[in-house]
């Protein structure tokens, strides 16, 4: 699910410049998840009714609880629409966490009664955001660069210096660089077409 950064209890923050068409579109986006729940609990519809959910897919669920509940934060007017879906949500992630040897096992498939013998990382994920999600309340919003983000860009990363790196310094291209790079690619699809007539033959 896609969210914008905006504050569309305030149509007045500078990320929208107050105009209502950012509300509507992040109510359509919204509108549009409800393929994703079933009487309001959340589904990898996808896959989970085949049970051909992959690695992948077995932690969507995860992602989608945590962006809905940030969206709460950047656009308050949507808490009546995100937090029942997030409440019944968590209810049943919850009924489906107490199996396996240790008793503390979540499964995947939080619409039927009963464990669904499915576990692992992804649906151990999938049960926490979604049970904390519903704490978005008392959380503050998320930091940005002007208001307590810490994290600096670094264009050199990964090189071990300090300054960003330039690209490597070429040569202008010359008419024999031309007849060259002809010549070599003539006798690359010579070599093609002998290749397929040798395999044909």
């Amino acid at each position: 699910m896609i969210i914008f950064s905006i504050h569309a209890n305030r149509l007045s923050e500078p990320q929208t410049n107050g105009e209502e068409r950012w509300r509507t579109r992040l109510s359509g986006l919204l509108n549009a998840t409800d393929v994703f729940f079933v009487n309001n609990t959340m589904a990898e519809v996808a896959c989970e009714s085949s049970n051909t959910c992959d690695v992948d897919q077995r932690s969507f669920k995860a992602y989608t609880s945590r962006f809905m509940a940030l969206t709460i934060k950047m656009a308050p007017w949507t808490t009546d629409f995100i937090m029942p879906k997030l409440k019944t949500s968590a209810k049943a992630a919850a009924r489906h966490c107490s199996f396996g040897e240790d008793k503390n096992t979540c499964g995947m498939i939080w619409t039927q009664e009963g464990w669904d013998n499915k576990y692992g990382v992804g649906e151990q994920m999938c049960a926490l955001e979604t049970i904390q999600s519903n704490l978005i309340s008392t959380v503050a919003p998320p930091v940005t660069a002007d208001n307590g983000g810490t994290s600096v860009g670094n264009p050199a990363a990964g090189t071990g210096g300090d300054r960003a790196v330039s690209a490597p310094q070429t040569s202008p291209t010359t008419q024999k660089d031309r007849v060259g790079a002809g010549f070599l690619t003539a006798f690359v699809i010579i070599l093609m077409i002998l290749g397929g007539y040798f395999m044909i033959v």
